[in-house]
């Protein structure tokens, strides 16, 4: 195997193996919804989160939210939903149909299929939730035409016989697939204005209903375990992600539902003191500098890198160069809506606080201190590595030994990956598909290691694998009979002395996509 693909094996093994790359600036990570003086009702605050997260509604949609949604303001969100479905950006109409306005997002509804009259259409008119419900439902027929629209339900609420008769099916159907929900158990209400945060809502709903439908939903590195009488849960996770990485599974969710005990690398939900330790240990306290510390080429690389970022010298070249590594990584992913918020590991903790019990294997602290424990060699080869193809100049000591497949210090090359981001990009559609055959290709190398590669693979893989894999047998051997919901990275879960290897002539074990 060529030095360039082991190589590439650092960099992907970086991505999705730690946790706290979402540490690395933390503190400006975007709020996915801001903080306007009106919140969502607590009913409405998690789909309405979600709703943003998944780019369901301009952002100005994002406050007052008990106002009235306006005819014109739902054909935004419906227009919205469609391209997010579809992939597709909608042509407008040239021409509008209608007398009293040329909105683009009206223009783009009616181009698909999702208003159909003709002359007036009183944009700024209050939107009734029967209007809703339609208007979306249209979505759905026009982005998924696969669909079987076909709902025989009986529907019991106690103003069905508002429901005008050539809008009965379209109701059933919502209300059948879980799209709609009554203002109560026993009435609709569809007659009545629709606010601002029910819109959100149930665009959310539609959104997540038509991913599930088409089978679109992320799948994961995802393996149940269990003994006579115990079950262990195993998800391999992907520290940073986008919105497309969502919905997870129904079967991976319901598994964290039937868990008593969340399980991750890192509890990092306390961001204040675990970035406050990757500070401390990531940075030099003496007079010692980065370019006092690294080949002078590398350096001017880093620099060249880091500049257009506005990182004052006196920040940057106190870096280690482990630390300054994560930070051009962040930084590359950041500028392609990759967040550590989004990570999967992240998900689950919001979820659990308050309401599960949160269990750690190593910890924020380990996982600095393995880092920082590289050589210094080690360190150079990440930071070589990360940086954008041609940034270190040909010709140099790094330039020359990341150009040579049969040096220890390869580099990827344009024809194999652009960048980092384009393995990243690979790697989140392999785990999507629940593809862990082609995640353990690109993340573990094989055959025998010397030098940096060695201490890598030992460092990151041998080791830890092997103690994980001892956590979960303690965790099948529990008195109690608890279930264990283990959130790690994705790596650890696959290759010859992965988790799942490790546990297989052991356990029962069956990968759930």
């Amino acid at each position: 195997m060529k030095k360039t693909a082991r190589l590439r094996a650092i960099i992907a093994a970086l991505l999705v193996v730690f946790s706290l790359q979402m540490l690395v600036y933390a503190e400006e990570q975007p709020l996915l919804i801001s903080a306007p003086v009106e919140q969502p009702d607590a009913w409405a605050l998690d789909a309405v989160q979600w709703s943003a997260i998944y780019g369901l509604a301009p952002q100005e949609l994002y406050a007052k939210y008990k106002s009235k949604a306006t005819r014109e303001e739902l054909c935004t969100v419906c227009v919205s939903v469609y391209e997010r479905l579809t992939g597709d950006v909608i042509i407008p109409v040239e021409e509008s149909p209608f007398s009293d306005t040329d909105s683009l997002a009206v223009l783009k509804a009616y181009k698909i299929g999702i208003l159909t009259e003709t002359e007036k259409f009183e944009p700024q008119k209050e939107a009734t939730r029967m209007e809703m419900v339609t208007g979306v439902y249209n979505v759905i027929k026009a982005a998924q035409p696969e669909f079987d629209f076909s709902a025989d339900v009986n529907l019991t609420f106690k103003d069905i016989d508002t429901i005008p008769q050539n809008s009965l099916d379209i109701v059933k159907y919502s209300v059948s697939k879980g799209i709609l929900n009554g203002r109560s158990k026993e009435i609709l209400d569809l007659q009545s204005t629709c606010t601002r945060q029910e819109l959100l809502v149930f665009a959310k709903n539609a959104y997540e209903f038509a991913v599930y439908e088409s089978g679109r939903d992320s799948k994961g590195a995802f393996w149940k375990v269990t003994d006579e009488d115990s079950t262990v849960y195993l998800l391999g996770s992907i520290h940073l992600a986008d919105p497309t990485l969502y919905p997870l599974s129904k079967d991976i969710l319901k598994a964290y539902e039937q868990s008593d005990y969340l399980v991750v690398e890192a509890n990092v939900s306390n961001l204040e003191e675990t970035s406050q330790y990757m500070l401390q240990r990531g940075m030099y306290e003496d007079e010692n500098t980065l370019d006092q510390n690294i080949p002078e080429d590398l350096y001017n690389a880093f620099v060249e890198f880091i500049t257009p970022y506005g990182v004052q010298e006196e920040i940057y070249n106190k870096l280690k160069p482990w630390y300054a590594a994560l930070l051009v990584q962040n930084l590359q992913l950041a500028e392609n809506s990759y967040s550590g918020i989004l990570g999967v590991d992240v998900f689950f903790l919001s979820k659990a606080t308050d309401n599960k019990d949160i269990l750690e294997i190593e910890g924020v602290k380990f996982q600095v201190d393995m880092f920082d424990s590289f050589s210094q060699d080690l360190q150079c080869l990440f930071l070589a590595s990360v940086l954008p193809s041609g940034q270190v100049n040909e010709g140099s000591e790094i330039g020359n030994e990341t150009d040579n497949a049969d040096d220890q210090t390869g580099n990827m090359n344009n024809e194999e990956a652009q960048t980092s981001l384009d393995l990243f990009s690979y790697m989140l559609k392999c785990w999507k598909e629940g593809n862990t055959e082609e995640l353990a290709k690109m993340v573990k190398s094989d055959g025998t290691e010397n030098g940096e590669l060695k201490e890598f693979n030992e460092k990151i893989w041998t080791l830890r694998d092997n103690n994980m894999a001892e956590k979960v047998r303690s965790y099948l051997a529990d008195p109690e009979k608890k279930t264990y919901f283990v959130v790690v990275g994705a790596g650890h879960m696959v290759g010859e002395n992965g988790v799942v290897a490790q546990l297989e002539d052991e356990f029962k074990i069956e990968q759930i996509r």
